[in-house]
């Protein structure tokens, strides 16, 4: 194995291999990268046995050849290196060995057969949608998955194919039992989606580093308790979490009588100054929803208090609810619109979130009881 590449590019390969690597296992290839020179380039290959990662690199290859190294070591190596191309050459003893101008590092590595065998994929269909699409999606949603929690269904993104207006759609919802997000795109393709289709945490982190914003496809295969990313260069792959995702349509309402519209980045800003101050043992600010403002206010007995007014318009009855502001925080960063709607029906139902002008994602949050 020998090869010439360049610097950066193998840099920004070993990037996406990070957030896929086992750090913490007892099987110690589940830390390591395998590195295939092949004809027309290099091969990098990482996977925890749960997510798999595979990306080709431009590469100059004098000889072809396979090794497995630490992958975080390799990287850290790499991005110090101090000229612009790197070579990678296998040495005696399965090591490694990275120069690039007067500076050499070499790092001990293993057999590439004993790497970790990626499993077999039964692909059952596939869609195509667009790149900053998905990354919308994951965006919009990943941020209410549940943590740990014992309720297996809520610890992921659930994904569900719907039909509207005679075009397919590509649902995410995510909740965690105080607040929920959904958000959905145009799909091509057949879905073929089972009820229980549960994207983990671990998986939705990897495809926000490895998607960009363009409109260019990318498509989601679809196989038996695993799903495949693939775009120009990469292919990622995922097991789905093993769990029921929530009858999570029943929480929605739909009997909201307070309309309450409101710039989106005047309130953001707001919520921003709210999150100084508020407590974390109580959570709760209180929101005055009025004909013409909201008043967000914090009174705490041994904290700092606070009070702002946010201009809005209202239809229907002032409303006064109380609410967890980092929830309402969290929505509001990844929505992309200038305005936002809040909609209730009374101070302890829940209080539907959307952007006015776009119907590709809603959000529910649960209110709080006031003192």
């Amino acid at each position: 194995m020998d090869i010439y590449i360049d610097r950066d590019e193998l840099s920004r390969g070993l990037a996406r291999v990070q957030g896929v690597i086992e750090r913490r296992s007892t099987h110690p290839l589940l830390s390591h990268v395998l590195l295939h020179a092949r004809e027309g380039g290099l091969r990098l290959t990482a996977t925890d046995t749960e997510v798999a990662f595979i990306g080709d690199l431009a590469a100059n290859v004098s000889q072809t050849g396979q090794l497995t190294v630490e992958a975080s070591n390799l990287f850290q190596i790499v991005r110090a290196m101090p000229e612009a191309t790197v070579q990678l050459s296998r040495t005696a003893n399965h090591r490694l060995q990275i120069q690039s101008g007067r500076t050499s590092f070499e790092l001990p590595g293993f057999p590439a057969e004993e790497f970790p065998a990626l499993p077999a994929f039964d692909q059952r269909g596939s869609v195509k949608v667009a790149e900053r699409e998905l990354l919308r999606l994951i965006e919009q949603t990943h941020f209410a998955v549940a943590a740990d929690d014992i309720r297996y269904g809520l610890n992921g993104v659930h994904m569900e194919e719907r039909v509207v207006d005679g075009e397919q759609r590509l649902r995410f919802v995510a909740t965690d039992g105080h607040r929920l997000s959904s958000a959905e795109t145009a799909a091509e393709g057949a879905l073929h989606l089972t009820p229980r289709m549960l994207v983990p945490k671990k998986a939705l982190a990897v495809m926000k580093k490895l998607l960009g914003r363009s409109d260019e496809k990318v498509e989601l295969a679809f196989g038996e308790g695993a799903v495949r990313l693939s775009m120009p260069g990469q292919t990622f792959w995922f097991r789905l979490l093993d769990g029921e995702f929530p009858d999570y349509e029943a929480v929605v309402p739909s009997d909201n009588k307070v309309f309450a519209l409101l710039d989106r980045n005047a309130l953001l800003a707001a919520l921003r100054r709210v999150s100084i101050v508020v407590s974390e043992r109580s959570k709760a600010v209180r929101f005055a929803f009025g004909e013409d403002a909201v008043q967000i206010q914090v009174q705490q007995v041994d904290r700092a208090d606070m009070k702002e007014d946010v201009p809005l318009e209202l239809q229907g009855a002032p409303i006064t609810v109380g609410f967890n502001a980092r929830y309402l925080q969290d929505i509001l960063t990844v929505l992309e619109g200038d305005r936002v709607r809040l909609s209730l029906a009374h101070p302890l139902a829940p209080c539907l979130v959307e952007d006015p002008d776009a119907s590709g994602a809603f959000f529910v949050v649960m209110p709080m009881r006031l003192d």
